[in-house]
């Protein structure tokens, strides 16, 4: 059966009742086509409502037969623009296969989650963007699942202060240019401290002792190294 006949009848709730309506509509079709002696006419016409009435049904017993669901993933940045390319991967496996502006998962019946639930997860590195978004299977085996991706802000930023002798500087305070936190660096002059960014976005840090700072651009998720007084 084409797939747009599967498409139209998973998204009708009921099927039985569009079918019965259908073949009332035909016997109705039949009576006035005798009534007004053209009997092949209403045939003809009855026997169209008769197919489209059942055709639905038919559908909709295929689409349970094969119990194979077809999700499309669509994903948005935070204006609401639509991304035609990133990194997607699910808790089910299998191939995610580019459709219709978006990408597609078939799950078969012997894929079929435990709970029901499939995890998608998706990335944009160039824009550092990350999402992920929940799937609960049911009825519908043509589901549509969007997932919205934020910036991503999970990287850290750690590296050692030294001065010009490479020497290690403990007690200098480190921050991110634009964000509130401080650290101190230990004996050994080393920091750890949230970058406020995704991995391999560049970053202003500054580290600063007794008056005398330095800022370095650095890319977050990376061990950096900054002497104290370069500037």
């Amino acid at each position: 059966m084409p797939e747009f006949a599967l498409k139209i009848a998973n998204h009708i709730p009921h099927p039985d009742v569009v079918a019965i309506l259908f073949l009332v509509c035909a016997v109705i079709v039949v009576v006035l086509a005798f009534r007004a002696k053209r009997p092949v006419i209403g045939s003809v016409a009855a026997l169209a409502l008769a197919a489209l009435g059942l055709l639905p049904l038919g559908a909709n017993h295929v689409l349970k037969a094969r119990a194979t669901y077809h999700v499309q993933v669509l994903l948005v940045r935070p204006d609401r623009s639509p991304i035609y390319y990133a990194q997607l991967r699910s808790s089910q496996g299998g191939e995610m296969k580019i459709w219709e502006g978006g990408w597609r998962l078939e799950i078969s019946p012997q894929n079929y989650p435990i709970n029901g639930k499939v995890d998608f997860f998706a990335t944009v590195k160039d824009e550092f963007l990350k999402g992920q978004s929940v799937l609960t299977l049911a009825g519908d085996y043509y589901p549509t699942v969007t997932i919205p991706l934020v910036a991503d802000t999970s990287a850290r930023i750690k590296g050692v202060v030294v001065n010009d002798k490479m020497l290690a500087i403990p007690g200098a305070t480190v921050s991110v240019a634009g964000y509130p936190e401080t650290t101190i660096t230990d004996g050994r002059g080393n920091f750890v401290l949230p970058a406020h960014a995704g991995n391999g976005q560049f970053v202003e840090v500054h580290a600063e002792k007794d008056g005398i700072m330095t800022r370095l651009n650095a890319p977050a998720g990376k061990v950096v190294e900054i002497v104290l007084g370069s500037e």
